[in-house]
């Protein structure tokens, strides 16, 4: 099998301001996040004595890994603009961007997620309106 892509989501509650618009996003509001991320690989050949095989990475892991070392900690239910102080500011776009650096700092390389390569992050703040970040796009600042 070649490369394939798999996606997990995920959602939080946060809130955050925009000092430099010029609208009511100025003042501090919340939006329910969703969050997807798409990585690649190859799915590890089948063993029986592999409970990983089968998987580019497998989903439940990915999911306890992203839950409680960034979305619990760092994102759910926080002012985002107090709990990631170093990020220049937190519009979708820059979220997505710091969450798609977090990714690449903390996951890939992983030996429980396998070969597995993060592609994109994509944010969500309502139904209607989400932003996009590659690998390219990623920032590489810690939270405090």
């Amino acid at each position: 099998m070649r490369g394939m892509r798999i996606a997990r989501r995920f959602h939080f509650d946060a809130a955050h301001l925009l000092g430099y618009h010029d609208g009511k996003c100025r003042r501090l509001h919340g939006h329910a996040y969703r969050l997807e991320l798409v990585l690649t690989g190859e799915p590890r050949p089948p063993r029986p004595t592999d409970p990983q095989s089968g998987f580019v990475a497998d989903f439940g892991l990915l999911g306890a890994i992203v839950q409680g070392e960034l979305i619990d900690p760092l994102l759910d239910h926080r002012h985002l603009n107090e709990s990631l102080p170093s990020i220049p500011y937190t519009s979708t776009e820059y979220l997505a961007a710091w969450i798609m650096g977090w990714c690449l700092r903390h996951l890939e390389g992983r030996p429980e997620l396998g070969g597995a390569r993060m592609e994109s992050v994509r944010v969500w703040e309502s139904a209607n309106a989400w932003a996009e970040a590659l690998r390219a796009d990623a920032l590489t600042v810690d939270p405090a």
